[in-house]
C-alpha cells in the first residue's frame, strides 16, 4: 500500500466499444478475432452451415461452456475459474491459420464461409449445429486467447455436451488457455507488466490462474531505482523509447506507482500512442495515470481531494493537461460498492461462478475520475459529428462506477476507449489488493481482479471500422 511520505501497470467497445449510450456511431462492436479471420455475428446465431445441409433434424448438435484460463487444472481454484461470455466458438474442417505474432491491426472481418461458428451467452453458453460424423477442429477464441482442438461430431440428430461433469476440472478444449504451445493448440497473447512502485505482486493474480512468466509471453518490466532518465533509465524507459521492442506485445499492463520520465518525452511518448494506435492494449491502474493522460490527455479529467502535501495541489485536476508527474494523484485510499454500465458486465458479475453471490465492492481506490470527455479514437466515418480535422471524437466507455470522496457519488471507476486499432483502458482502483497468500495458488481472486481479466479479453477483441447503428 502506499505511504505519505516524499512519495511516488486485454474489451473492443459495444463490448469493448467506447462510445456513450446516445452517440448513433459505434468505433466498434462486440466480434471477435479469428487471426485474420474474424467475424461480425452475434450471439448464438449459426452460419453457413457445412455440407449446404438446410434440415436441421439431419444436423448434430455440440453444446458446452467456455471457462477462463487455468479452469481445466485441478490445482487451480474453483473460486477462481468463471465462464467466459462472448467466446467465439467454430469448427473447421481444415486447418486454422495461427494468429500473428506480436503487436498488429486485429481488424475484424467475416470468418471463411462455410465455417459453422457461435458466440458463448453471458454464462459461456454455446449450442452449434453441424454436420453428422465429422471430425473438425474445434476453435474456442476470446481475444489473443485462443485453443484449437480436434474433435468428431456425433450421428445425425445426436447431442453431445463437450462440458465437464459438475465437480470436474473443466474439458480442455473448452477453456482458454495460461500457456503458449502453438504445436499443441494452444496461444495467449504476449503480455509485458510494468510493476509499479505501490503494486509489486501482479504476477500472484496471474499464478493463480496457473499462468508462468517466462520471460516471453508474460513479463515483467522494472521501474524501480532511481530515474535519472536519459543518464539511467529504467526497463520501463527502455520499453517505450524503442518502437521494435513496444512492438513485441499485445497488451501492456501498468500497475499503481510506475510512471516514467519517458512519458514527458514527446518521442517515447509518441512511441506509446503509434503502438496503440498499430493495435497494442494499455492497461493502466490508479498512480500510473500519466501514461493515459500523457498521451491521452482529451479522455479524462480528475479531482484531487487529498494532496500529497500541504502545498499539492487541490481540486480540479489534469483539465488541461498534467505537466508533471503525480500531479493529479490522490493521496487517500476508498473503496467503494461498485456496478456496471456495461449490460454484458453486469449480467456475468451477477452469475453465481463469477461472484459467489457477493456485493461487488471495489477496493484500495485512490485516483479519482472528475469528469469523462471526448477524445480521439480513429478517422471520421463519413457523416458523422464530432469530427475534427478527419479525426473523430467519442468520450470514453464507462465499464464501472462506484462513490468517490469529495461528492463524487456515481463516478467513473473503470474507463476505456479506442485509438484507431489499439484500446487504453484506465482504472482508478488496484488491481490486485496486498493480502495473498505465499503460495499464489491457495489465492482467491478478488472481484476486481476477475473483472481485470475479463476487461483484458474484451479489449483484446477485433476492431471494426466505424459503422451507423
Amino acid at each position: 500500500m502506499k505511504q505519505l511520505y516524499a512519495l511516488f501497470m486485454l474489451l473492443v467497445l459495444l463490448g469493448c466499444d467506447d462510445s456513450s449510450e446516445t452517440e448513433k456511431f459505434n468505433s466498434s462492436n462486440n466480434t471477435f478475432n479469428n487471426a485474420t479471420n474474424n467475424s461480425t455475428s452475434t450471439n448464438n446465431t449459426v452460419n453457413n452451415i457445412t455440407n449446404n445441409t438446410t434440415n436441421n433434424s439431419q444436423l448434430a448438435i455440440i453444446t458446452g461452456r467456455v471457462w477462463s484460463p487455468g479452469a481445466d487444472d485441478i490445482s487451480i481454484k474453483t473460486n477462481n475459474q468463471f465462464p467466459v461470455p462472448g467466446a467465439l466458438v467454430a469448427l473447421y474442417t481444415s486447418g486454422v491459420d495461427a494468429p500473428q505474432d506480436g503487436n498488429y491491426c486485429n481488424e475484424c472481418v467475416e470468418l471463411p464461409e462455410g465455417v459453422p461458428h457461435v458466440f458463448t451467452d453471458v454464462d459461456g453458453y454455446f449450442e452449434i449445429h453441424v454436420a453428422p460424423n465429422v471430425n473438425f477442429n474445434l476453435l474456442v477464441q476470446k481475444g489473443e486467447f485462443r485453443r484449437v482442438t480436434q474433435i468428431t461430431s456425433p450421428s445425425s440428430g445426436e447431442l453431445i455436451d463437450l462440458d465437464a461433469p459438475d465437480g470436474m476440472p473443466t474439458n480442455s478444449a473448452l477453456t482458454l488457455p495460461n500457456h503458449h504451445d502453438p504445436e499443441n493448440g494452444t496461444w495467449t497473447p504476449r503480455i509485458a507488466i510494468v510493476v509499479g512502485a505501490y503494486e509489486k505482486n501482479m504476477n500472484v493474480m496471474f499464478e493463480a490462474l496457473g499462468f508462468e512468466y517466462d520471460n516471453d509471453r508474460l513479463v515483467e518490466i522494472d521501474t524501480s531505482g532511481d530515474i535519472m532518465h536519459p543518464f539511467d533509465p529504467t526497463e520501463a524507459d527502455l520499453l517505450v523509447e524503442d518502437p521494435d521492442e513496444l512492438a513485441k506485445y499485445n497488451l501492456i499492463i501498468v500497475t499503481c506507482g510506475g510512471t516514467i520520465n519517458g512519458l514527458f518525452d514527446s518521442t517515447e511518448r509518441n512511441n506509446l500512442v503509434n503502438w496503440v494506435k498499430n493495435g497494442g492494449k494499455l492497461y493502466v491502474d490508479d498512480f500510473s495515470y500519466d501514461w493515459v493522460e500523457q498521451a491521452w490527455p482529451e479522455f479524462l479529467t480528475y479531482y484531487v481531494s487529498s494532496p500529497e502535501d500541504e502545498y499539492g495541489t487541490t481540486g480540479v485536476c489534469g483539465d488541461s493537461g498534467s505537466s508533471s508527474s503525480g500531479e493529479c494523484n490522490n493521496w487517500s485510499e476508498y473503496s467503494s460498492a461498485g456496478y456496471s454500465d456495461d449490460d454484458g458486465l453486469n449480467d456475468w458479475l451477477a452469475l453465481y461462478e463469477v461472484n459467489r453471490g457477493s456485493a461487488i465492492q471495489l477496493e484500495a481506490a485512490w485516483d479519482i475520475i472528475h469528469e469523462i470527455s471526448p477524445g480521439p479514437v480513429g478517422e471520421c466515418p463519413e457523416g458523422a459529428p464530432n469530427c475534427q480535422n478527419d479525426v473523430y471524437y467519442l468520450p470514453p466507455k464507462v465499464w464501472m462506477r462506484g462513490n468517490a470522496p469529495d461528492n463524487h457519488d456515481n463516478a467513473p471507476m473503470t474507463v476505456s476507449w479506442n485509438h484507431y486499432c489499439g484500446k487504453v483502458l484506465y482504472t482508478v482502483y488496484h488491481t490486485h489488493s496486498e493480502g495473498y497468500s505465499d503460495d499464489p495458488k491457495e489465492y482467491d481472486l478478488l472481484i476486481q481482479e476477475k473483472i481485470m481479466m475479463y476487461l483484458i479479453m474484451e479489449i483484446q477483441t477485433c476492431t471494426k471500422p466505424y459503422i451507423v447503428e
